[in-house]
């Protein structure tokens, strides 16, 4: 049965707009005691299969559930909750939150699709980043500049990944090693 504000079951954008608004404004459910205890089984059963599937595969990989992503899915089950409009969040939006992060981030890290996301990267990928930075910090003295562009070219000459080369330049930028200079053209080396 279509209405004067189209199919039915749909909301005007006008009505969506206020309904977002009021759960942000008055909605702010938490986990309840079941739930928080469920999670806490299921983040337990995840680490301890990602251990398993190491040993199976004889491929070391670090432990794709972090404390970090452990949190995601409890905001997404409170962000469940709070679609709901209840005051807290329960098993049932545990298990939605939990089957969304199996879906879009366990299935990735077994197949090995998320190789140099954070949390996921493989021994072989540290190998790499070590060598790159190792190179790299012999390519230039502490006080000397060098263009970006060509330490990027003289990488990917040796057969490194682009992404490798710019994660340990941008690694190094973070902890004060390197710093851009002239507009991001040229890195000089700080220590």
């Amino acid at each position: 049965q279509v209405t004067d504000q189209g199919a039915e079951g749909e909301l005007s954008l006008n009505t969506l707009k206020k309904y977002i608004h009021y759960c942000r404004t008055r909605c702010g459910p938490r986990l309840n005691k079941e739930a928080g205890e469920k999670l806490k089984n299921r983040y337990v059963m995840m680490r301890a299969g990602t251990h398993q599937h190491e040993k199976d595969s004889d491929k070391r990989m670090s432990i794709p559930i972090t404390v970090r992503q452990l949190e995601a899915v409890i905001r997404i089950s409170e962000a469940l909750a709070k679609m709901h409009l209840e005051p807290f969040a329960t098993e049932l939006h545990v298990d939605e939150a939990l089957r969304l992060f199996q879906v879009s981030t366990l299935d990735a890290a077994m197949t090995g699709s998320l190789a140099g996301a954070e949390g996921f990267t493989t021994e072989e990928d540290h190998e790499i980043l070590a060598r790159i930075e190792k190179q790299l910090k012999r390519r230039f003295a502490i006080g000397s500049q060098v263009s970006e562009q060509n330490i990027i070219n003289d990488f990917i000459k040796q057969k490194y990944p682009e992404r490798a080369i710019y994660k340990v330049i941008h690694t190094m930028i973070r902890r004060g090693e390197l710093q851009h200079r002239m507009q991001r053209k040229m890195l000089y080396r700080l220590m």
